[in-house]
């Protein structure tokens, strides 16, 4: 059983009755795009819960939803069948992230905003039970609602269409990362691969990356603005390597688009104006995988962290023929299971990096084919 999580109660005080009864249909429109694609699907509404089995409703906190979903799963359980996804819907103003306590208290930042907490029935668990993805909306001043609805139908229109093929690859590296970047670029075959510098936002041929299926970044974000940058091998200063206004100027029908960017999944009080991942999708991907914190990874050799989990994901998803939210869990255990492997226990970076990269968009898409 595939879950959609919505709460039309927070819906309409976020975006008012019109835009909530679109985004309802949107909904309708989702279900019945996965079903006709075999996917059963079925919604909870978080104050209702879902009584046929015994699954009580509760308020829109994260606390409260985990467990929600935890006695969801657990009741599927008890009549022969299984949490397999959980595609929750709406940004943080509807449906709030989980903002766990940082293992990394030296970088500053207070909290990890995540999705993780709501993968499994244990608070502790770092090895998800069951995929989680998020269709976000626009938040902040301006914000209409009808990103979300744009998102939900696109979902609904990529289920309707099925799997594609990886024809065109795009990859945007910081230069001081070049090595640790080449790696994962073999396990995508990144037939466009740019470096930064000497590659900046002005001279960008945004021909690379219009029409590409499968986007890697390797460039570094900040906490409080929305462009990418890139350094010199050297460690300078930063440059402008990727804007919101680059994205949007382009076509990216069904891409998956993966990046380790500092605060790049940070998407609080934002929109496609202010936010590559949410101009990302607004441009028409598939999935947007990246961090909502600070992010941590070697430039050179031997590969860790952030780098391991895109390594693993890339693989994961040239293996073909699993969901996207099945991809994405695999590759955070492919990501653990190494890091045990070459160190005695998971070090606080480790940690953080499990819980702070979430995938957006609908878990229960199938993978493109290699």
């Amino acid at each position: 059983m595939n879950l959609l999580v919505a709460s039309f109660v927070r819906l309409r005080l976020v975006y008012g009755e019109r835009v909530m009864r679109r985004v309802v249909t949107a909904i309708e429109e989702l279900v019945a795009a996965r079903a006709a694609r075999g996917i059963e699907s079925r919604l909870l509404l978080i104050e209702e819960g879902l009584p046929d089995l015994a699954v009580v409703g509760g308020d829109v906190s994260s606390e409260a939803l985990a467990r929600q979903l935890g006695r969801a799963a657990t009741a599927l359980e008890r009549v022969g069948d299984s949490l397999e996804s959980v595609l929750l819907i709406g940004g943080h103003a509807v449906i709030p992230f989980d903002l766990a306590p940082n293992p990394t208290a030296y970088d500053g930042d207070i909290s990890v905003p995540n999705d993780a907490r709501y993968s499994a029935r244990s608070q502790s668990a770092l090895v998800a039970e069951w995929s989680v993805g998020r269709i976000p909306g626009d938040e902040g001043p301006g914000a209409n609602g009808m990103l979300l609805v744009q998102l939900l139908q696109q979902a609904a229109q990529l289920h309707w269409h099925g799997p594609r093929v990886i024809m065109k690859t795009f990859g945007y590296s910081t230069a001081v990362w070049r090595e640790a970047t080449a790696e994962i670029y073999g396990a995508l075959s990144v037939a466009s691969a740019l470096l930064s510098p000497p590659t900046v936002a002005l001279s960008l041929d945004l021909s690379l990356l219009d029409g590409a299926d499968a986007v890697y970044c390797n460039l570094h974000g900040v906490r409080d603005g929305p462009v990418w940058y890139g350094q010199t091998e050297y460690a300078g200063g930063y440059l402008v390597a990727l804007r919101p206004q680059d994205v949007l100027g382009v076509k990216l029908d069904g891409a998956i688009v993966v990046s380790e960017a500092c605060y790049g999944a940070l998407i609080i009080g934002r929109d496609q104006r202010n936010s590559l991942a949410l101009a990302f999708l607004a441009r028409g991907s598939a999935c947007f995988v990246g961090a909502t914190a600070m992010s941590y990874g070697p430039a050179n050799a031997p590969l860790s962290e952030a780098d391991l989990l895109a390594l693993h994901l890339w693989r994961e998803v040239g293996r073909g023929g699993a969901t996207i939210g099945a991809a994405f869990v695999a590759a955070q255990a492919a990501m653990l299971r190494d890091t045990l492997r070459n160190q005695a226990a998971l070090d606080d970076d480790d940690r953080k990096t499990v819980l702070e990269f979430v995938l957006y968009g609908d878990p229960a898409l199938a993978l493109v084919a290699p």
